[in-house]
């Protein structure tokens, strides 16, 4: 995985670059007073105006790349070999696959604490009353139980998959717990952490923070096994979700959260793939053997790769719309 991100990244360079001019200028023209007839010459002085105001460091590529950057460092921490056995050699593994995102954590709160201008990331990352707070914490994860468990038992209802009971034991299962939220809350941290905060900075309308983390994180998947359109295109709508998640609600708390159990539910309760990925380790054992394609699963991807996991998504998406409207309406009374 860590090699196949270096293989990707230039290969989407190129195409962010085109996407995400036309993009930028269409989300930003109405904020800069350019007109959007003005020809090349407006878009050389918008080019120019914000260099003059912003400089190289907040240029959308420089961003891109910087996090990209950092990520890769971040893999290369978490290569530093690590020998020990946790119950069984299929738990280590398992627990190694998520655990092993720690370096994320590691590299990116070092560039965040030890940068000046990075510093004010680290309040979209605190505990804030009315955002970062212990009900949003609890609405992710509960989101995440929630919008996974409607997809796996619509695959289960419909005959895709069959699962037979492995084992329980409730302090390996924690321990297992804690690790997924390392790995779901890292990649929530390049995302809806380091980048959004930083594309939000340069840009004030937060569309642009929003696509771009989306398109990013959805980037990030493109060395799984099994990938296609359908999943990344999944994987994009989860992106637009959590970042929707930090925009309305100002929590990348929930984001983490409902990242975490999302991912939990599907590959450590249930022993189904993660994007592709499949663990030794899980409370239950999906019988390979007897599991079909259909709308509601994918037997190389899981969950994600299919049309029930993008109708999923979209309504999530317009539920968290609609309540963040409903939350302004009472506000306003």
């Amino acid at each position: 995985m860590h090699v196949l991100r270096c293989k990707i990244f230039f290969s989407i360079y190129h195409i962010w670059y085109n996407l995400l001019s036309y993009t930028l200028w269409s989300l930003c023209s109405s904020e800069l007073n350019i007109s959007r007839h003005g020809g090349r010459k407006d878009i050389y002085l918008m080019t120019e105006n914000m260099t003059k105001k912003y400089g190289f460091r907040d240029n959308i590529l420089w961003i891109l790349a910087l996090t990209f950057l950092l990520t890769i460092g971040g893999d290369l921490v978490s290569l530093i070999p690590i020998n020990y056995t946790l119950f069984s050699d299929a738990y280590t593994e398992t627990f190694n696959l998520y655990i092993t995102f720690w370096g994320i954590w590691f590299v990116f709160l070092i560039a965040i604490l030890s940068i000046k201008d990075n510093r004010y990331i680290l309040d979209a990352l605190k505990y804030r009353k009315n955002g970062n707070n212990l009900k949003n914490l609890v609405i992710g994860f509960g989101a995440g139980f929630v919008m996974n468990g409607a997809c796996s038992l619509t695959a289960y209802l419909h005959g895709d998959i069959k699962l037979s009971f492995a084992k329980f034991e409730l302090f390996p299962i924690l321990l297992m717990f804690i690790a997924v939220f390392v790995q779901s809350s890292a990649e929530e941290l390049i995302c809806r952490g380091f980048m959004y905060q930083r594309v939000l900075h340069r840009y004030s309308s937060p569309w642009v923070a929003i696509l771009v983390t989306s398109l990013f994180f959805m980037a990030l998947h493109l060395g799984n096994e099994h990938v296609s359109f359908l999943p990344l295109l999944d994987i994009f709508l989860t992106g637009l979700l959590f970042a929707l998640m930090v925009h309305y609600f100002d929590s990348i708390w929930m984001a983490m959260a409902c990242h975490t159990t999302w991912n939990f539910n599907q590959n450590i309760l249930l022993g189904l793939p993660n994007s592709g990925e499949v663990s030794s380790y899980s409370i239950l054992i999906l019988d390979t053997k007897h599991d079909t394609n259909s709308f509601a699963y994918n037997t190389g991807f899981g969950l994600e790769g299919t049309i029930m996991s993008v109708v999923v998504m979209l309504i999530s998406i317009a539920i968290i719309f609609f309540a963040h409207k409903i939350s302004e309406g009472n506000k306003s009374l």
